[in-house]
């Protein structure tokens, strides 16, 4: 099958997953395209000879999540479109897609419906759209997100949504999964060593500052800042991280998904430590604090982080008895390939109005 495949670039999770997806699509004789935007995403997607596009980036100020900036500064996306929109379309029309595959990118969903070939949504913030309970703190950031979602993955012949918990659906077009691990992390012997990983998407000087009140050794992530300070060694992205993160006793971090996916897998307490109005990662700060397998907290104070370190055996036996089946994603994306190219989900296909 020819494949279109939409990475979203805002963050590394989408992209690592990608690398996953495409190179066991390829493996299995499908040819894929691979769209991106921003330059990490790009960089870490060129194995694949991805195709360039624009998307939207979210932008930060000290209080959290900034609105206005963040359709302020994607105003150059419209611009982009308007030069280069039809030629992409011609192309990827010259291309022949038997179907496409979006996560988190909504010019793949648009092109799908513009050449009415079928949609594969494959993330996990659909699971905002089958919440039975729904959240009582920042509703404004939930709305908001839902719209987002709706946007994005629009009309998808079906939804691959990755969960930790499995929310209830009768809709056939659905199907919930454990999240992909990748393959260099399902290789590594995890041990409990004497430090903590932290992993920061975005600058946090206060808790950096928090670090350095604790009886801890902190291995710190954040920006590719390098260097000593105390009882904080602060690492660039590379090949170390790996190595940090499969000897670390727990992690403190942004609460994005990929990286709870990995922690769990690997048995490794979380301390999240979500930004502030960016509903998923609050999202998923709360599955920590009710599954038991971590904890979160948007300001963190020092007794806090004590207490979560004095509870790591308790920690640690919950996320003993967890499973999460690192290959379910990928193996339940192949079972419908496969039924795609036989022809027998024409009706997943036809009635597609989106969760």
């Amino acid at each position: 099958m020819n494949i279109v495949y939409g990475v979203s670039g805002e963050g590394l999770g989408h992209v690592f997953e990608a690398i996953e997806i495409v190179a066991l699509l390829e493996r299995q004789g499908h040819t894929v395209r691979v769209l991106t935007y921003g330059d990490r995403a790009y960089n870490a997607l060129k194995t694949f000879h991805p195709t360039r596009i624009e998307g939207i980036h979210l932008f930060f100020n000290s209080r959290g999540l900034s609105l206005f900036d963040t359709v302020f500064r994607n105003a150059r996306c419209i611009p982009f479109y308007f030069k280069h929109g039809m030629r992409l379309k011609r192309e990827l029309a010259a291309f022949r897609p038997d179907v496409f595959i979006t996560a988190y990118e909504p010019f793949s969903m648009l092109v799908s419906h513009f050449l009415r070939r079928p949609l594969i949504s494959m993330d996990n913030q659909n699971e905002l759209l089958h919440l039975r309970e729904k959240p009582t703190c920042d509703r404004p950031g939930f709305w908001l997100a839902k719209l987002a979602t709706r946007v994005c993955t629009f009309g998808a012949a079906y939804y691959i949504i990755k969960s930790y918990g499995r929310a209830k659906t009768d809709r056939k077009n659905v199907r919930f999964v454990s999240p992909i691990v990748q393959n260099e992390i399902r290789k590594l012997d995890p041990s409990y060593g004497p430090h903590v990983l932290a992993y920061l998407t975005k600058p946090n000087p206060g808790l950096v500052e928090l670090f350095k009140s604790l009886d801890e050794t902190f291995i710190v992530y954040c920006h590719n800042r390098v260097g000593e300070e105390g009882n904080i060694t602060y690492r660039a992205s590379g090949p170390c991280f790996l190595r940090d993160l499969s000897t670390c006793k727990a992690i403190v971090g942004t609460t994005g998904f990929s990286l709870i996916a990995d922690s769990i897998f690997l048995k490794k307490p979380y301390f999240g430590v979500p930004l502030k109005g960016q509903f998923e990662q609050t999202l998923n700060a709360f599955f920590l604090r009710a599954s038991q397998l971590g904890e979160y907290s948007e300001d963190a104070s020092k007794h806090e982080l004590e207490r979560f370190f004095r509870d790591l055996p308790k920690y640690r036996e919950r996320l003993s008895r967890y499973h999460l089946d690192p290959a379910e994603q990928e193996e339940t994306l192949v079972k419908l390939l496969a039924e795609l190219e036989q022809g027998r989900a024409p009706e997943a296909i036809a009635a597609c109005p989106g969760p």
